[in-house]
């Protein structure tokens, strides 16, 4: 089962997701901050997707992208954000899902991506 990192804060917003992921198939791997989220992207643990909140509370979550787009070359990003700022880093790889988004649109596009690989 291909598995998908979700870098949220918010519990309620982790806990709907899960439950969208699961229902598409695919395996959650929470990190509830930034550094728990760096754990996972500079870990081993295979990644189909990259899901990462901006607003996570010990940093930026552009700092997980940019760790990201260095560790997991070839996995898709996706970028949540309530803020309407531009992005930091940009790349083919990285998606952007505004706030508040559907979480079954944003489950779909994830199973897609992970289809597409």
């Amino acid at each position: 089962m291909p598995s998908v990192l979700l870098a949220e804060d918010e519990f309620l917003i982790r806990a709907v997701m899960i439950d969208a992921l699961s229902s598409a198939g695919l395996e959650c791997i929470e990190a509830p901050t930034g550094q728990a989220a760096l754990d996972v992207v500079t870990g081993s643990t295979p990644l189909a997707v990259i899901i990462v909140d901006i607003g996570l509370p010990d940093m930026s979550g552009e700092k997980v992208i940019e760790a990201a787009l260095r560790h997991r070359p070839d996995v898709p990003i996706i970028r949540c954000s309530g803020n309407n700022a531009p992005p930091a880093v940009h790349g083919p790889r990285i998606h952007v899902f505004a706030k508040p988004y559907s979480v079954e649109e944003l489950a779909k596009f994830v199973a897609s991506l992970v289809r597409e690989a």
